[in-house]
Parts: C-alpha cells; structure tokens; sequence
C-alpha cells in the first residue's frame, strides 16, 4: 500500500473515536437527558482517563515492537506480560469500586453497573494495547480497520438498545460492554497471530509469572506516573465540574472540549502514528541525514494537517456547533469555551514531534517528573475555578497547560546530546511556518477590514 493509502487508514483509525462521538453523542443527550448524559460524560471520561493510563504498556511494547527484529518470541511474553498487570490492576480497581459503593450508597448507579463499568475500562485498556502494537509494528490497514468497525458498532449498538429497550444508564453500560468483549476478543487473536508467525512453539506457550509482570510494571515506571498524571490532568476535569457545580453543566463544556480536540485526535494523531516508529527506528540506525529528514518532514506535516483546520475551527466555529448539536441554549456556551481552549490545544498538536524524539531518549524520567506537576498544578488550578463556578477559568487553565506542556517537552528535547539537533531542526521548521501562517492571515484580516 503506498504512503497516502496507509496515512488514510491512520486517519480512519485515529480518528473514528471522535467522529463516532461527534455524530452519536448528541443523539445520546437528546435520548437520555441532561442528567443522565452527564452522568454519561464522567463515565466517558474516566474511560479515557484509564485508557490513557495503562500503566505505560502502550508506550514500552509500542517502542519494543518498532525496533524489534524477525525474532518475536521475547515481544509475546512480553505481551503476556502487560496482560497479566494490567489484569491485577483493574482486580484491584473493581474491589476499590465497590467499596466507594458501599460507602456512598446514594450514588446512583447499580453494585452490577460498577462491575461492567470496570470491566468494560479494562477490556477498552488492553484493546487499545493491542491496537497500539499493530500501528508499532506498521501494520495500519489492519489496525484502522479493526478500529473503525469496533468503534462503529459499539456506538451504533449503544444508540439501537436505548431505543429500543430503555433509554437509562445501565443499558448504556450494559451494552457499550457486550460490544467491547466481542472487539477485544478478535483484537487479541490479530494480534498474537502476528506476533506468533514463525516462533517456535515453544515460545508461544511460554507464560509470564507475577514477577514478571512487576518487573515490566517496574521497568515502565516513570511512564506510569507519566501516563497516569497526562491521563489525570485531560480527563478529571469533567468530574471536578460535577462534583463542584452540576452533572448538567458538564455536558456544554464536555462537548466544547471534545470539539476542539479535533484538530490533536483527528488531523495530528495520525500523521503522529505514521512517523513515530519512522523517527525510532531513524534515529536508532544511526543515519542522522535520514533521521533529519524524516523529523522535517513529520514537523511540516503535523503543521499542514493542523494550521488551517484550527483556523477555521475557530473563526466559523458557531455554524459549525450548531450544524453539529442543532439549536440548543448550550451553544452559546459551547462556543465561548472553545475559543479559549483551541489556541492552547492548537500549539498542543505539536507536541508529537518533541515527545517522538524523547521516547526515542529514553527521557521516561522527565517527562513524569513535568507531567506529574502540570497535572497538581492544573488540578489544583481547576478545583478553585470550579469552586467559584468559573468554567470560562478552568477553560484557561486547559489552554495553558496544552501549550506549557509542548513547549517545555520541547526545550528538554534540545539539551539531550541523542535528540538535540533534531528537537532544533523541527522547532525551527513549526515556529518557521507558524509564523508564515500567522503573518498571512493577519494580512488577509487587515485588508477584508
């Protein structure tokens, strides 16, 4: 398949989450109410925040499997492994669950919702791991495809059970559930059959034990707390809005937030999944010539899919949410809180440039170390606007903390002897072309003025 076959299945892939939530999400609202959708929105969520923190497994086999050579027997255990944590961390996450339920009997929500609920957060998890290894290992038809139709029909499915049966939290779990075992069933088989292709058998019947599964746990760490503060400080915020404010006022600032993620989820992601493992395995060759290429042309292409987009996003952005939501009294609201987050989010995009190159450093460390304190920051700067009932505040907040976190991964990436020349190359390439994009549609403003 050419180049701009496989760009194209990263984009269907990538992005079918989100187009799938842009075009299902408001017929939820409407079938379920603004209480119950809000409910809805944590649970959601949360979902994200825990797919997001998979304890870094992701990360560590995504780069494990880029770099690996024809031998895979190692990557299957490892696999085995990853499993096997992840496993007795959500063991752990149901039995924390319910005790939350036996202390709060008033939250309304059933003790079997709470098991599906967890269930279906740690299926998503090693689905998404399994997902992660296919693109690693480049196989992007496959992956994409498997993603779309998973995605598709767990939403699709969802929307026929609330219609047809009742349209109430516990069938959304139930059924968002039921769909998701059937995905990571297939997701599971795909992927160790093409890891198992030519290991001996002896090697695929190899079993990790509980040792193995703390020692990988352990050797990703930093990426732990990396994953969980990143997955902490983007998902955490709609639950703080609820607690401190209501389950309704969620839903306009959710969907402003899904809104302007568009351009990162997307445009950005894809092009991101296609020249990470290219960087990885550039940079480990030891070519700097072709590593240098590859990063000018991943900063140019993160800049081509991300500019424009934004831009339009931005200035059309009340027809857009109406064409998206309908008439709604949200959409004023929903309009002011994306104009605030999309200029942050936007310089948010480039951050897959600079975080290729420190995962290629190996710089686990700090990127825990800055991710954990822009979430207590950013946290912490939220729990106060919410306080004060400030969503247009906590909006800031957000827009901030997408543009400090690029900027310093950035700026770390230059003082690293591995990756320095590459993190200046590309900052000089984005601010380069930025400033061009800039430049040009302040002078088309000033003379249509």
């Amino acid at each position: 398949m050419s180049v701009i076959g496989r760009m194209l299945m990263l984009y269907a892939g990538r992005s079918s989450s989100l187009v799938v939530a842009f075009v299902f999400l408001p017929l939820y609202s409407r079938m379920l109410g603004a209480s119950q959708f809000g409910s809805i929105a944590v649970i959601l969520s949360f979902q994200a925040l825990l797919v997001m923190m998979d304890l870094g497994m992701s990360t560590l086999l995504g780069r494990e499997v880029s770099v690996s050579n024809n031998d895979r027997s190692a990557l299957i255990k490892l696999l085995r492994s990853a499993e096997l944590s992840l496993s007795g961390f959500y063991g752990i996450l149901i039995f924390c669950a319910l005790c939350l339920k036996f202390s709060f009997l008033s939250i309304a929500i059933s003790w079997s919702a709470i098991i599906a609920v967890v269930l279906l957060f740690w299926l998503l998890v090693l689905q998404n791991l399994y997902y992660s290894m296919l693109i690693a290992d480049r196989h992007y038809t496959l992956g994409s495809a498997l993603q779309v139709v998973g995605v598709t029909l767990r939403a699709v499915i969802t929307a026929l059970a609330l219609y047809v049966f009742s349209a109430t939290l516990d069938m959304f779990i139930y059924t968002q559930l039921a769909v998701t075992v059937l995905h990571w069933w297939i997701s599971r088989f795909l992927i160790m059959k093409n890891l198992s292709a030519n290991v001996p058998a002896v090697a695929k019947g190899a079993w990790p034990t509980f040792l193995d599964a703390f020692n990988l746990t352990k050797a990703g760490g930093a990426l732990v707390l990396f994953s969980a503060a990143g997955a902490a400080v983007t998902q955490l915020d709609k639950p703080v809005i609820s607690m401190f404010i209501s389950a309704a006022s969620v839903a306009p600032y959710y969907l402003a937030s899904l809104l302007c993620m568009a351009p990162i989820s997307i445009l950005a992601g894809p092009v991101s999944q296609y020249f990470q493992p290219l960087v990885i395995r550039a940079a480990a060759s030891g070519v700097r010539t072709d590593a240098r290429k590859i990063i000018a042309r991943f900063s140019l292409s993160v800049f081509l899919v991300t500019a424009l987009p934004t831009f339009i996003l931005w200035w059309f952005r009340e027809p857009i949410i109406e064409l998206w939501v309908g008439s709604s009294g949200n959409n004023v609201l929903i309009s002011t809180y994306l104009a605030i987050l999309l200029p942050g989010v936007a310089i948010g995009a480039f951050g897959f440039i600079p975080y290729s190159l420190l995962i290629y450093a190996k710089d686990f460390r700090f990127q825990a170390t800055m991710s954990a304190l822009l979430t207590v920051v950013t946290l912490a700067m939220t729990v106060l606007a919410a306080s004060r009932e400030d969503i247009k505040g906590i909006c800031y907040v957000y827009s901030a903390y997408h543009a400090s976190s690029t900027i310093l991964s950035w700026l770390r990436a230059m003082t690293l002897n591995d990756v320095k020349m590459y993190a200046r190359v590309s900052a000089l390439l984005v601010f380069s072309a930025v400033s061009m994009f800039v430049a040009v549609v302040g002078l088309l403003f000033f003379l249509l003025v």
